[in-house]
């Protein structure tokens, strides 16, 4: 957006930033927060319901940075030393020319938005605290000559109320006429006491009396953020009906099916979907997100469960939103990313550069459509630090979740925690899809929805999709005689998914398959345990080479644990798998014969071990783990020999569940953690963060980045370069148990000449076909 009329001339020698990051005026910056504002407004413009939400945060962006205007702050911009002040708490010495114009309370919003956009309230309070014999609120105000000042109000005066206008908020801010004001210490203290007197008496109010204070922190920091980036103009939300991308998603010959219709129809609300895997449970969560195109989501989440199923869907939608539109946000996103860009670059420093710039843009909730993981969302609930802004980008958004199936008890209540707190105090919607839906999930999830519909894919489809002939095999997957009858499968010309519970077994399995006569063009092998490098590489030769829409599809055996499990659009010939929970086993099959287009296809599963291998069932009383296994098994023992009959899965997890052990080991874990989130909500706080629920998130994940021995003189070559995302190409991630174990062993060592970063090496071998070993072949913690 071009610079407004007037324009503050007088000001141009006064900085907000320095030429590092662009040498931009005071002025400038100003006025491209205010513009970023103005594009929040837009995306959310019912978001005040009814208070003057917009009015307060337009005047705190306009005096935000007037505390810039600060003799050793223009110094430090220009390359001077260091200044040791807050320039936010500087510009309350302005709040007096504008305070007419607010109530009360709004005086207090104003007042925080200003003095929060970057440090917590208790960071600010122990920079000025009250009652020193000097006050360092007296030095501060002595950085503003008479002269700056002058400009300052003038600034005020003549532009602030013109720019409402071309911003196209004249409707929602209200004008005001600047009195002229002192700045003067007392002042800036009175607005200091305001501020943190409001922050105290949060702290004992309601979860809903918080949120004006969560949204106004939250938009003006990511409104500055943005103009702080550079971000030229942030993408506009997707705009479309259900209908208009049907029409550019099917072929011309197709019609959408009735459950995705009926998505359709329900988008103003919460719903649950049951459908079979590869029957469009993603175009009909897309159409549920669009509706009818008349109320487009401020935002559309996208979550998943496993890194590689996301990268994957990112994919998908970027083909069919474009690059604008699509982010994507996980652990290890930039090398994805940077997996991507690198394609076809000359220099793979441009590549990395578009990567970083990507995930920038993703920390500063610019996508319009975002793919990530629930525990990106979750952040925003262990109060992190900008979890206000990560909220404010919630608000009155549509969540997708997809497979809600694949969480253990005690995450799928921090996850339907999160959903409850997001559809009660920030106008959230979402759309929960599985194949399946036990009845103990249904319940969680309809505490946490209210009462929404369930939508169900007709008995048609479920007999349509009837594509797979269970086989309950005795012996293990690893027996000399299956990893026979593999190569000869694959000799024949099929594609055969082997799917082990753990990295070990995939390993062992992939060497058995390779010593009976199979050779790496025949072979794939994926699993958790590659360098994130190999990881992306495999992950886009698996979908060239199985995807559904793969245009030569040569014999192979893909070998794989757990990662294939969940929306990952690959379609072989048949399985053989390790024995696991049912909804573990249906999404391996969901791999298989996907569109059911091959007729009936075998899917094979072993008896044994039943016993969980530590990944399934885990419990300290060997009698009692991997009960659901053999629970599991018990059900499809009834059913062996069968065409599996789509419709009747949920009466079989139904009956899994109804064993006594397995429902109350479930249900006590559910609202054990169910009871944490309400306590977690309860404290959840604006303008503070909480660095001890930062360690508290941090313990959810079980992960440590190693680099294979191998590689650490090319990891710490590319360190010295600065060459980061590149280098992190090389890391690996395992358990911290078997981290402990291989350290007391003396297996992990610290990496050499790796600068400030602590990278620790695993002294263990490593290939790119088969991944990090451990040498073992048993209990395996390593399982994904």
């Amino acid at each position: 957006m071009m610079k407004p009329s007037p324009w503050p001339d007088w000001m141009n020698h006064i900085l907000a930033k320095s030429q590092r990051y662009g040498g931009e005026t005071l002025a400038e910056h100003t006025w491209d927060v205010l513009v970023k504002l103005s594009d929040l407004y837009r995306l959310r413009p019912h978001l005040d319901d009814g208070s003057r939400l917009w009015h307060c945060l337009y005047w705190a962006a306009f005096l935000h940075d007037f505390g810039k205007a600060a003799r050793g702050f223009q110094q430090r911009l220009r390359g001077g030393p260091a200044w040791s002040h807050r320039h936010e708490v500087l510009s309350l010495a302005f709040v007096d020319a504008i305070a007419h114009g607010f109530t009360a309370a709004e005086q207090r919003w104003l007042a925080a938005a200003i003095v929060s956009h970057h440090r917590d309230e208790p960071e600010i309070a122990q920079t000025y605290p009250p009652g020193l014999r000097r006050d360092p609120l007296v030095d501060l105000c002595c950085e503003l000559d008479l002269a700056v000042i002058g400009h300052l109000q003038r600034w005020l005066a003549e532009c602030a109320n013109p720019w409402r206008d071309p911003l196209g908020l004249g409707d929602v801010v209200a004008a005001i006429e600047p009195q002229p004001c002192q700045v003067a210490a007392q002042r800036i203290r009175h607005w200091l006491d305001v501020y943190h007197d409001w922050v105290r008496e949060l702290a004992g109010t309601p979860a809903a009396a918080r949120i004006p204070g969560i949204l106004l922190r939250g938009l003006i920091t990511s409104a500055d953020h943005m103009a702080s980036a550079h971000l030229r103009r942030m993408p506009p939300p997707i705009q479309a009906s259900w209908r208009t991308l049907a029409e550019r998603v099917l072929r011309p010959d197709q019609q959408p099916y009735p459950h995705q219709e009926r998505s359709a129809a329900v988008s103003p609300q919460s719903a649950l979907l049951m459908a079979p895997t590869g029957s469009g449970k993603t175009e009909a969560a897309l159409y549920w997100a669009l509706g009818d195109g008349n109320a487009t989501p401020a935002r559309i989440f996208y979550t998943l469960p496993y890194q590689a199923s996301m990268n994957a869907m990112y994919d998908r939608l970027r083909r069919t939103f474009g690059d604008d539109a699509v982010g994507l946000q996980h652990g290890r996103a930039v090398q994805a990313l940077y997996a991507r860009f690198h394609e076809g670059e000359e220099w793979s420093a441009s590549a990395a550069r578009r990567a970083q710039w990507e995930q920038n843009l993703n920390l500063l909730h610019a996508r319009p459509l975002k793919v990530l993981s629930p525990y990106q969302l979750l952040k925003a609930l262990f109060q992190l630090r900008g979890f206000e802004a990560m909220l404010s980008d919630y608000a009155q958004a549509a969540f997708i979740f997809d497979e809600i199936h694949a969480y253990e008890p005690e995450r799928l209540a921090l996850i339907t925690g999160m959903m409850r707190y997001l559809r009660e105090r920030f106008a959230a919607r979402f759309f929960v899809m599985s194949a399946t839906f036990p009845q103990l999930i249904r319940n969680c999830l309809r505490t946490a929805l209210g009462e929404t519909p369930i939508i169900s894919a007709e008995s048609a489809l479920f007999e349509q999709f009837r594509r797979h002939k269970l086989h309950l095999r005795d012996g293990e997957l690893t027996d000399e005689t299956t990893i026979t009858e593999i190569v000869n499968a694959v000799r024949a010309g099929k594609q055969v998914l082997v799917c082990a519970n753990t990295v070990a077994r995939a390993q062992a399995l992939r060497d058995g398959l390779a010593q009976a006569g199979l050779n790496d063009d025949h072979l794939l092998l994926i699993h958790s345990r590659f360098t994130y490098g190999d990881r992306n590489r495999l992950e886009q030769d698996i979908r060239a080479r199985c995807g559904s829409s793969a245009q030569q599809r040569p014999p192979l055996a893909l070998v794989a644990t757990q990662v294939v499990e969940v929306s990952l659009d690959i379609d072989l010939d048949t399985i053989y798998s390790d024995p696991a929970p049912l909804e573990a086993l249906l999404q391996r099959f969901g791999r298989v014969n996907r569109k059911g287009a091959k007729g009936i296809c075998p899917v094979y599963v072993f008896r044994q071990p039943d016993d969980g291998q530590g990944v399934y069932g885990r419990n300290r009383d060997p009698q009692q783990a991997g009960r659901i296994v053999r629970v599991t098994l018990a059900e499809l023992e009834q059913h062996n020999g069968e065409i599996i009959d789509e419709a009747a899965i949920n009466q079989w997890l139904d009956r899994i569940y109804a064993d006594q052990t397995l429902n109350q080991q479930w249900t006590e874990a559910y609202q054990r953690m169910e009871q944490q989130v309400d306590l977690i909500i309860s404290g959840l706080r604006p303008f503070q963060s909480d660095e001890q629920r930062e360690d508290d998130f941090e313990r959810m994940f079980d992960g440590v980045d190693v680099i294979p021995q191998c590689f650490e003189h090319d990891y710490v070559n590319l360190i010295v370069e600065e060459r980061y995302i590149e280098a992190n190409n090389y890391l690996v991630s395992i358990s911290k148990q078997r981290f402990a174990i291989l350290r007391n062993q003396g297996k992990i060592r610290p990496a050499e000449e790796a600068g400030q970063r602590r990278v620790w090496v695993a002294l263990l071998p490593y290939d790119s076909r088969n991944g990090l070993s451990f040498g073992d072949t048993t209990y395996d913690p390593d399982w994904s």
